[in-house]
């Protein structure tokens, strides 16, 4: 080992000491800011987040680090760039065709963008797709363009159908309490996967009473068919994935399980974790569901 490489891998923090070096590889200055780094340059200032950095390392060898940081800072780079010349909205002509749509959590900060409550802890944003970055759709932009809300939402759910179905892979568990369990991941290389959870009746993983389904984050939905009192098994295991994709994958979403059924969204279980321990807390709507399936 070169005595460059033994100084990065002594660093007490190897992924910021990559991140720094990557911003100044692509011409900016970089600080650190409590767990997150500031990229400074002519275009400006932006805050770049390292969370989702920090867990999408964690699932690659150290080896492949270097490339990560620098494909992820070169998306901070671009969000930069694009605040400071920021894109013409006002045709919407040009407009229309890169409107998408997905979920996010209902707590995360989201200040004057276009969006609509789905169920509790979900929230429906509408986005313009760069291909490489996404831009929101603010209430400022919308009132440029000849259309209403209810309208914008309809268009990016054409636009996102439109690009096709997700992919689907059934997992069956082995664990005793999860025994003959399976679940269906819903999965791809879409940015706008967890909109697909507002369709999931074009899906076969409904019963006849709906299906439960998480979001942990962007890149999943796992979802199990509501036909029996199996579908208890089910949330439970749901319930799982959705607390170690939330805590533990890049960009979450909710930790919760919710429900599908006759097109509509609703709370089937809350959940709260500690560090030894996973509490689970069924809807009242959800539980007079259940009282109605056979065993």
């Amino acid at each position: 080992m070169s005595e460059g490489a033994a100084m990065v891998d002594s660093s007490p923090d190897l992924l910021m000491t990559l991140t720094v070096a990557a911003a100044h590889q692509l011409g900016y200055s970089c600080r650190a800011v409590s767990d997150d780094v500031v990229l400074s340059g002519p275009a400006g200032h932006v805050l770049v987040g390292l969370t989702n950095l920090r867990r999408m390392a964690a699932e690659e060898p150290r080896d492949q680090w270097p490339a990560l940081v620098a494909d992820y800072l070169s998306t901070g780079v671009l969000d930069l760039e694009v605040d400071h010349d920021p894109l013409d909205t006002s045709d919407f002509t040009m407009m229309r065709g890169l409107i998408r749509t997905r979920l996010y959590s209902a707590h995360g900060r989201a200040r004057d963008v276009v969006r609509r409550r789905v169920a509790p802890g979900l929230m429906q944003r509408v986005l313009i797709d760069q291909v490489h970055t996404m831009v929101p759709i603010t209430y400022p932009m919308l009132r440029q363009w000849p259309i209403d809300e209810v309208e914008l939402f309809a268009l990016a759910e054409r636009n996102t159908r439109a690009d096709g179905p997700l992919e689907m892979v059934t997992h069956a568990f082995d664990t005793p309490q999860a025994a003959g369990v399976e679940i269906t991941m819903l999965c791809g290389i879409s940015d706008y996967i967890t909109a697909h959870a507002k369709w999931l009746g074009d899906y076969p993983v409904v019963g006849p009473a709906g299906t439960v389904f998480v979001v942990p984050s962007q890149r999943h939905i796992y979802a199990y068919p509501v036909t029996n009192l199996e579908v208890i098994r089910a949330t439970t295991v749901l319930a799982q994935l959705a607390v170690l994709g939330y805590t533990q994958r890049p960009w979450p979403v909710s930790q919760d399980v919710y429900w599908w059924h006759h097109g509509a969204i609703d709370l089937a279980a809350a959940t709260q974790h500690d560090t030894d321990e996973l509490c689970i807390y069924p809807s009242d709507g959800f539980l007079t569901a259940l009282d109605e399936l056979p065993s």
